[in-house]
């Protein structure tokens, strides 16, 4: 006959054996407090065996200082990041889609290869300072974008192989720093992305790279084009209704 004790022994052992078996698993699951803190997120991180993807599905981040950490391709699906400070993190691989980034602090945070499907990144800190350094940015290279709403100044950021289908780009106003609205992508690299259907409308392009791109049904109308690339780009049913094409390479073959 069990004790109480040997009862609790027993629970204690089969909670145990429950975790161990989570574990066994290449993804780590399970339930996720509704706010993590940075030393919890941490924690899990450091304890998880290699290959290991830490699944933090649904958590709020908001506000935290996640900076210079390797998040191993982590699950961050449907997360708050309203604000988290993502300087210098490695983001690589992860899924971030349906996240909140608004306000992201992302200084050279690398999301090359990442999800970030219908996330929403509005005025995120992209920029030391007003020198707008293209070395701050994050890097979207080989990145899911589809259907991302974007609101942010850019220019330079490294776009490539990544899929930005449905993706909607608005202006970035400065009217907090005296300045006018601007729609920074100038200088930037899309070299093989896929914009199918992206909405560019009135945003600056001026000298980015598009080459071997899809650029397929998107919306460039108002933008400002001068001098990018479009050599090799698929232009079928683009839209460049008042859009500026000084000196634009490639044209010869929209339709």
């Amino acid at each position: 006959m069990f004790k109480p004790h040997d009862m609790i022994q027993l629970s204690r052992r089969s909670v145990l054996t429950a975790v161990a078996l989570s574990l066994s698993y290449g993804q780590v699951r399970g339930a996720v407090p509704a706010k993590l803190t940075s030393r919890e997120i941490v924690r899990l991180l450091f304890e998880a065996r290699r290959e290991q993807r830490i699944d933090l599905s649904y958590g709020d981040l908001s506000g935290l200082d996640l900076s210079d950490i390797n998040f191993k391709g982590a699950v961050l699906h449907h997360c708050n990041l309203f604000g988290v400070d993502f300087t210098d993190a490695n983001l690589a691989g992860s899924d971030l889609s349906d996240t909140i980034l608004d306000r992201a602090v992302l200084l050279r945070t690398n999301l090359s290869n990442a999800s970030l499907r219908s996330a929403s990144i509005r005025r995120p800190a992209v920029f030391t300072d007003m020198r707008f350094y293209a070395g701050d940015l994050p890097l979207f290279r080989g990145s899911d974008l589809r259907s991302t709403q974007i609101t942010a100044r850019l220019d330079g950021a490294d776009f490539s192989r990544s899929d930005l289908s449905g993706a909607v780009f608005s202006l970035s106003s400065e009217r907090d720093l005296g300045g006018t609205p601007t729609g920074g992508l100038a200088n930037c690299d899309f070299t093989g992305a896929k914009l199918v259907n992206t909405n560019l409308s009135g945003m600056s392009l001026a000298f980015s790279i598009f080459r071997s791109a899809d650029l397929s049904g998107a919306n460039l109308e108002d933008a400002d084009l001068t001098r990018a690339d479009l050599t090799g780009a698929t232009l079928t049913n683009v839209k460049l209704t008042r859009a500026k094409l000084d000196g634009v390479l490639g044209l010869a073959t929209a339709p």
